[in-house]
């Protein structure tokens, strides 16, 4: 006759085993493992905070920032990690009551989407706690453009200049002067054109904001160009032309380099993605004879979660256009995958050169990806002067 266990019998003599993972589970769903530490101390939970506020469901910038970690079980140190990457360390552990506190900087930067922030916690020689928490990543805030670089103050129509609305502006006559003027699209199709003080609205859905395709010594200066919330795919192109002090903002593409092309102490930001379009604040297939020099290049819009792809791109789409004679110098880069992309397929030597130029942490996978070919000195983080990374294009 077989004998009945009851079911009070049976709970109450829960397996060693069982027990064990139960309270490992209890631990993972705390966010926190730990080694050589007291059960009580062990259920405490952990939390990390970003700027006063806990990381969880945050939205955290993907550069580097600093986190702060807080828990009930003493420490002195620890590292932050990702996967395998350390990327932080935290010091100068404080104890108020029953909670030890410590902060470190996380470089984030290239980073997207969820991941999972480490912290290995040590007293002494012994790891004493592991705390997972799960960010939620977004691009970093632009920073403020860094003083000596063009700005709104520095570019664009002077301030209390009054402009005469024009419309759709055709130019067929050498030489001429447009200055004062609230213009529309404008097309040049004369050498010698000078265009001041003024302002291009090009809202029509036409390729190119500024057309100057075919013409030798277009002038713009002390000057703005507006794509219309993204209506403009580019907004100058293809050659023969000088911007100086130019504002440009709200096309597709920034102005595309081709032959005999200046770009001076000039603004390029705030551009628009529509569809496919791999934006750029400056772009260039083949060319030669081209200085950018003294500008600021960021295509990203302050509160948008697109890096956008480049402040500068240089490579071909179609073809093998040769570029050569390029150099661009003294500007300040930021935002884009990479804030400087040349292209594998880029036909370029080195001509094509980039020098004592600065870069913010804006670029999702970095500041600058090259080819071999391309001739890069001087380069540095505007904030702590550092050499910047350069990633092997090819």
């Amino acid at each position: 006759m077989s004998q009945r266990v009851s079911s009070t019998t049976r709970r109450g003599r829960r397996p060693r085993a069982v027990a064990v993972a139960a309270a490992l589970l209890t631990s993972l769903v705390a966010g926190t493992t730990s080694a050589a530490v007291a059960p009580t101390a062990r259920a405490a939970s952990p939390v990390m905070n970003y700027a006063g506020s806990t990381v969880n469901n945050a939205r955290i910038p993907a550069g580097p920032i600093s986190i702060e970690t807080a828990t009930a079980v003493p420490f002195d140190r620890g590292v932050y990690s990702i996967g395998t990457a350390e990327v932080g360390s935290l010091g100068g552990v404080t104890a108020s009551g029953a909670t030890y506190r410590a902060s470190g900087t996380v470089d984030l930067t290239g980073r997207s989407g969820s991941v999972t922030l480490v912290a290995k916690l040590y007293k002494g020689k012994y790891q004493v706690q592991t705390v997972y928490k799960v960010l939620r990543l977004v691009p970093p805030v632009p920073l403020g453009i860094p003083a000596g670089w063009p700005n709104a103050d520095t570019t664009g129509v002077p301030a209390g200049t009054v402009l005469t609305p024009v419309g759709d502006v055709v130019v067929t006559t050498p030489g001429t002067v447009l200055d004062g003027l609230d213009m529309g699209c404008l097309t040049v199709r004369a050498a010698g054109v000078v265009v001041r003080n003024s302002r291009v609205t090009c809202t029509d859905g036409r390729q190119v904001a500024v057309s100057v395709s075919g013409v030798k010594d277009f002038v713009m200066e002390d000057s703005e160009i507006d794509g219309g919330a993204g209506a403009s795919e580019t907004a100058i192109g293809w050659g023969g032309y000088t911007l100086r002090r130019v504002e440009v903002r709200g096309s597709q593409d920034g102005p595309r380099l081709g032959y005999d092309v200046k770009v001076l102490d000039s603004w390029i930001h705030g551009l628009v993605r529509t569809g496919g379009i791999h934006t750029d604040a400056l772009q260039s297939t083949s060319g030669e004879r081209i200085l950018v020099r003294h500008n600021t290049l960021d295509p990203r819009t302050p509160g948008v979660d697109d890096f956008l792809n480049a402040a500068v791109q240089l490579g071909t789409e179609t073809g093998t256009g040769r570029l050569r004679n390029a150099v661009f110098e003294n500007n300040y880069f930021n935002g884009g995958t990479y804030s400087v992309n040349v292209s594998c397929d880029a036909n370029v030597d080195t001509s094509v050169v980039f020098r004592n130029n600065r870069f913010g942490h804006g670029g999702k996978y970095g500041p600058v990806i090259a080819p071999a070919g391309v001739k890069l000195s001087g380069n540095k983080y505007v904030d702590t002067g550092a050499a910047v990374p350069v990633a092997p294009a090819c």
